[in-house]
């Protein structure tokens, strides 16, 4: 080679597996190549150090010996990436849209072009729902079509979100969709993957009040990380791989739940026999007013979950007037919308004390001695129940709520507290296995993280 330059290899930093470390020397030494190959200037090229060491070859023989170890070259620097970094404008074109008027009543009658907005895309980065606009709509209005294989960012209002274009959509003026010039320049599918990043620095940046957001032209100078072709493809296929994990176990959390064999030769009972609705305040009437106990704000029950973890706590005559007592082994469940068809109960545990209070928005049903708290809460938390109750909640608006006596009259089946036992240990079991995928995703968007920062040049 006619290069005054050779890479050598140093020791990484952490220490991540062979196939990993082999990845992203792979990497390091396709970027070192492609410089080269297409003349980049000096600065360029030693611009791409990173685990590896792009060291003078005259430095290398300078004590003879021909070292190739990176360590013994390495010079304490703060690192940027070690991909050349260009403005995002110019490798992609970014499209804005607009929502087209609804006094216009031909913009909205038969329509046939998808429209989105930032609340038609979630947190995971999914398009859920659409409308549909004219196509004179579109024709006569800003809004613009974000082609299938885009990539939309938000850059208004719920800034933080992104999405994958599965198809065309017309876009609102909050949502900016990215569009590579050249795709043998810039993989559409690297933008995707780019934009977990991208997304992050437009939160961090947006500004204004009440509605935050960027403008188009930040977006358009935002400086990324272009490294060559090949190298995006490894990039998108390893942060894919993690994210079909990711996926995998998330659906386990969606669609899991528990499922009991009603038996026909077991009695069925009113939840109102079978449990103490609402027990009174005045058993602990004896405790001294500061006594602590735990504290539990709607916020903390969680969704198909069966136990709940107290966070808070407050002195008992902080509490006593304006809130729902309750003590361990009680079971809340949520009776306004939409907190009560989300499904949201849960099984008291470690309480402070034993006592916890919380919203006036709970029931607490506290089971007799003939049965489990886990027995009612896979009655009372069910899909079954929910539609038992939901078309007898009363009240207007957002503020409807299941009656008492709606809950109290509610029948649920009772057999033997062995059978009951035997029954929650496999169903536990079962939880225990869901519960790991959590666990699962949370690693995996870890290694996503880590998967970025390499490209963006951070440890």
């Amino acid at each position: 080679s006619k290069s005054r330059t050779t890479a050598t290899a140093s020791a990484p930093s952490a220490a991540p597996s062979k196939r990993t470390t082999c990845q992203q020397v792979q990497a390091e030494l396709a970027a070192y190549l492609h410089a080269l190959r297409s003349k980049a200037s000096t600065e360029s090229i030693l611009s791409l150090a990173s685990t590896a060491q792009i060291v003078p070859k005259e430095k290398i023989a300078a004590n003879g010996d021909y070292n190739l170890s990176g360590e013994r070259y390495r010079e304490a620097a703060a690192r940027a990436s070690f991909f050349p970094n260009i403005p995002l404008g110019e490798v992609c074109d970014l499209i804005g849209g607009a929502t087209p008027s609804k006094q216009d009543e031909l913009y909205w009658t038969n329509g046939s072009v998808k429209w989105i907005s930032s609340k038609h895309i979630d947190e995971r980065g999914l398009i859920i729902d659409c409308e549909l606009i004219s196509k004179k709509a579109v024709e006569e209005t800003s809004t613009r079509i974000a082609p299938k294989g885009s990539t939309i960012i938000i850059t208004r209002v719920s800034v933080g979100k992104f999405a994958f274009a599965n198809d065309d959509y017309a876009i609102n003026q909050d949502l900016t969709a990215l569009v590579s010039k050249d795709n043998e320049r810039l993989a559409p599918e690297f933008i995707r993957v780019a934009a977990h990043h991208i997304a992050q620095v437009v939160e961090r940046n947006a500004e204004g009040i009440g509605i935050r957001g960027v403008t188009r032209r930040f977006l358009s100078e935002l400086q990324i990380p272009l490294p060559p072709l090949e190298v995006q493809k490894e990039i998108v296929a390893e942060i894919e791989g993690y994210q079909k994990v990711i996926n995998g176990a998330r659906a386990v959390l969606d669609h899991y739940r528990p499922h009991i064999p009603i038996h026909p030769d077991w009695p069925m009972v009113e939840l109102g026999d079978a449990c103490i609705v609402n027990p009174r305040k005045s058993e602990i009437a004896n405790l001294e007013s500061s006594t602590v106990v735990s504290f539990v704000p709607m916020s903390d029950i969680g969704e198909h979950e069966m136990f709940f973890e107290p966070r808070e706590t407050k002195q008992l005559n902080e509490v006593t007037t304006s809130y729902t007592y309750f003590r361990d082994g009680d079971v809340l469940l949520a009776k306004v919308t939409p907190c009560f068809e989300n499904g949201k109960a849960g099984i008291a545990r470690s309480l402070r004390n034993g006592i916890g209070f919380g919203s006036s928005e709970f029931y607490v049903l506290r089971p007799t001695d003939v049965v489990l708290p886990e027995w009612i809460f896979m009655c009372a938390a069910t899909p079954a129940f929910r539609m038992y109750a939901t078309p007898q909640m009363t009240g207007t608006g957002g503020l409807q709520r299941v009656p008492r006596a709606v809950v109290e009259s509610y029948e649920i089946p009772l057999p033997p507290l062995a059978t009951q036992q035997a029954i929650v240990a496999e169903i536990e079991a079962e939880q225990a296995l869901v519960a790991a995928n959590r666990e699962l995703i949370a690693r995996f968007e870890q290694k996503i993280q880590a998967a970025l920062a390499r490209v963006w040049g951070k440890t």
